[in-house]
């Protein structure tokens, strides 16, 4: 330990960089392997002195800049150290001549534990209170207290305890097995006339209780004797339990345990377990949050007034399920009771403490200010801080409403003064609304532009507004009398106001989409959109059950039976959204597409969450319900990389082979030339000779997956055509001859025919 204190004095002496007499002068909060403490260092120019805040150890050093170097002294030992102090003045790091590090922190003014937490050995009383109150603080994250607990001991002359190095861990070894006791302090003697005590600390699991001696030191000082290392260890037997199993509240001391830690954690997390220590059952689902934040800071004010026993004074055992009286006043009591059966049983403030909570509040708010607690088990709290102001300047404000002595007036006063506020502000947001809403970018896409903008405003005015109900400690109240009818108001509004804004952002969405070459596919887009409306009326139906209690899992539950029913009966409709999935997921073809399958042949125009819109060829609009078209076999034209040109050219007079010959090899060349064609698949040949004339097949591929673009280039294509044929004087069809016979015009009619029809099916787009 004299190399610990040393490194806590290095610590302190290098950390103390600004105060006024030198860099290394105020008061430290030093650490070192198993230990903590607190130093109080001078520095008269570079030299430095100090020791510990307990009186034990004392520094010499010399100080150079940033550096200190000099000597622990402890109880006849001492040891050398070196420390740097940080940039910045309030923290340091160092060594022992031994290697054990140090490192420490300047501490502003008087350090809180130390002000608060002081030994008192005047009496075994005192002194055990003394004891267990530095090992509790402790135990809870002030590591600095565990060097006052250390001198509630006496170590004696045992050779196990005569290092400094031993002492902390065997203190805390003592203190768990004192812990596994429970007694009150009036148990332990005030008044002594020997100079020795012996104490039997009784246990509630029924094994044999925790025997502890205590003895009178000669300047008449009361201190615990530390028992011998077998013994320490007899007396818990190794029944220590794991660090956190307080904190499955098995016992009322394990309750007010966890509810500490808690709020000095308020703000880092603490909160849930602060209000998991509360029965809040009672409550409805929707308030036990904020409500169960209202009743802890209730109870930590009330226990800071009327003072907090000793942990080791409540009960630590909970298998007799008998409720604990923490705190008791003729306004209501806290109390502490087991909830739940077997293994799932939890000891918790009991649901009647909640309720009386208020007024026992009320009750000791009135008597002489005091403060049993540290300050940091204590939040900041909204709520608290007006009322305290109330309190100062208008205190006839604190009567209570009578409405089952829930609301005082200055709660009802401020809620109706917020009230107005909110009115006034909805009105502000929704002209401002309606105006952006009226703007020319989005006014197309948006109708009832002041409807909405008031629906809007009144959305925007109460997602403000209710933040203040638990900040003035209304929930309940609110719950009660106002908060279901307004909030069913609230969330209607705000739903219909979501609905028109999904709506507008689809549109404008849609329309960016259409005004580029963007990719976006317009699929995705209904899609979700549809999805977006069902998550949209799913909320607010939630919504509106947890607001008017309606019990969540029984609502799942009657989903789900309800659900089957309205499964079978609409089974068709399920297909057909499944089917809206299969067709997102697959993605067999985009908005603007032209798809075949089965009798169905147009343009996508919209996949919604039922059925798809195709428009046909003759402008009329068919619905396809999606289960029907993602079963089908679907052919996308709108996919294709290219066209494929599949032609005749018959000749009926005219020809010879050298014509015929020169004819096609010039129509190769025609298009082989053309950069519209895909070079390498063009194919100019006699297909067959019949008795009407010679019939020349042309196979071709275009660069283009447009109809326009396909037509056009064909267009020019068939002219060159004609101009050749012209020119060689060959014939072609019956265009510009009348004098065919009657059965070369049949079969040219039918070959005109069937191409036709053939080019408007594939190629008419």
């Amino acid at each position: 330990m004299a190399r610990l204190l040393t490194f806590l004095l290095s610590v302190i002496l290098t950390a103390g960089a600004a105060a006024a007499a030198g860099p290394w002068e105020g008061t430290w909060q030093v650490a070192w392997p198993n230990g903590s403490g607190v130093l109080v260092l001078t520095q008269d120019g570079a030299a430095v002195s100090g020791g510990y805040s307990s009186g034990h150890g004392s520094v010499k050093a010399s100080a150079e800049g940033l550096s200190l170097a000099g000597t622990l002294a402890q109880e006849g030992s001492s040891e050398s150290f070196r420390a740097t102090l940080g940039a910045e003045g309030d923290s340091f790091s160092g060594q022992t001549e031994t290697g054990s590090w140090l490192s420490g922190v300047r501490i502003a003014g008087t350090h809180v534990t130390a002000e608060r937490l002081m030994l008192n050995l005047a009496n075994p009383r005192s002194t055990m209170q003394s004891f267990l109150e530095a090992s509790n603080a402790a135990r809870a994250g002030e590591a600095e207290a565990l060097a006052l607990a250390v001198e509630a001991i006496d170590f004696g002359s045992q050779p196990e305890w005569a290092t400094w190095e031993s002492r902390p861990p065997a203190a805390r070894d003592l203190f768990e097995a004192v812990d596994l006791a429970t007694f009150s302090l009036t148990f332990i003697p005030e008044v002594m006339a020997d100079a020795r005590v012996e104490l039997s600390l009784p246990r509630l699991d029924g094994k044999p209780p925790v025997k502890l001696e205590l003895s009178r030191k000669d300047d008449g000082s009361w201190r615990i004797l530390m028992p011998s290392a077998e013994a320490l260890r007899g007396l818990s037997a190794g029944e220590q339990r794991p660090a956190d199993a307080f904190r499955q509240l098995q016992s009322p001391r394990d309750t007010v345990r966890a509810f500490l830690e808690g709020m000095a954690r308020w703000n880092e997390g603490g909160t849930a377990q602060a209000i998991g220590t509360i029965d809040v059952s009672g409550l409805p689902a929707v308030l036990q949050s904020n409500e169960g934040q209202l009743m802890a800071q209730y109870i930590v004010r009330i226990l800071d007034r009327a003072g907090l026993m000793p942990l080791q004074s409540i009960p630590n055992f909970g298998s007799d399920r008998k409720p604990f009286v923490l705190f008791e006043h003729p306004k209501g009591r806290i109390v502490i009771e087991p909830v739940g059966a077997g293994a799932d049983t939890r000891w918790k403030f009991s649901a009647a403490t909640v309720q009386s909570l208020r007024r026992l509040y009320r009750a000791v708010d009135e008597l002489p200010e005091a403060h049993a607690l540290d300050d940091r088990l204590i939040p900041r709290s909204a709520t608290f801080w007006l009322r305290d102001r109330v309190k100062a300047y208008a205190p006839a404000l604190l009567a209570d409403v009578p409405i089952r002595g829930r609301l005082e007036y200055w709660q009802l006063l401020t809620a109706l003064l917020w009230l107005g506020f909110l009115i006034g502000l909805a009105a502000v947001l929704g002209r401002i609304a309606a105006w952006l809403l009226r703007r020319p970018a989005i006014a197309s896409h948006v109708t009832h532009e002041r409807r909405l903008g008031a629906a809007i405003g009144i959305g925007l005015a109460a997602a403000i507004g209710f933040q203040a109900i638990p900040l003035l400690g209304l929930a309940a109240v609110s719950r009660q009398y106002s908060m279901p009818v307004v909030g069913t108001i609230v969330i209607i509004v705000a739903t219909y106001a979501v609905w028109k804004l999904l709506m507008a952002i689809s549109s404008i969405v849609q329309t960016y989409a259409e005004r580029t070459e963007s990719q976006f596919d317009n699929i995705i887009l209904s899609f979700g959109t549809g999805v977006a409306r069902l998550v949209l009326l799913a909320a607010a139906g939630f919504s509106l059950g947890e607001l008017w209690s309606l019990p969540t899992t029984g609502l799942l539950a009657g989903l789900g039976i309800g659900g089957l029913a309205v499964a079978f009966a609409s089974r068709e409709t399920l297909a057909n959204v499944f089917g809206a999935g299969i067709l997102l997921g697959d993605r067999p073809f985009r908005t603007g597409d032209r798809i075949i399958a089965g009798d169905v042949n147009g343009w996508v125009e919209e996949v919604g969450l039922r059925s798809t819109r195709v428009r046909t060829l003759y402008d009329s609009l068919m619905i396809v319900p999606n289960g029907k078209l993602a079963d089908m076999t679907i052919n996308n034209l709108g996919a294709r990389r290219r066209r494929n040109l599949l032609t005749t050219i018959p000749v009926t007079g005219g020809s010879t082979s050298e014509k015929l010959q020169a004819f096609t090899d010039e129509i190769l060349a025609r298009i082989t030339s053309d950069p519209a064609f895909v070079p390498g698949e063009t194919e100019v040949n006699i297909a067959t000779i019949n008795d009407t004339g010679v019939v020349i097949d042309i196979s071709a591929s275009l660069h283009t997956k447009r109809g326009w673009e396909f037509r056009r280039t064909t267009h020019q294509l068939y002219l060159d055509i004609i101009r050749m044929a012209e020119a060689k004087g060959l014939y072609l069809g019956n265009g510009a001859f009348g004098n065919l016979p009657l059965a070369l015009l049949d079969r040219l009619r039918l070959l005109s025919t069937s191409e036709h029809k053939l080019r408007h099916d594939q190629q008419n787009e």
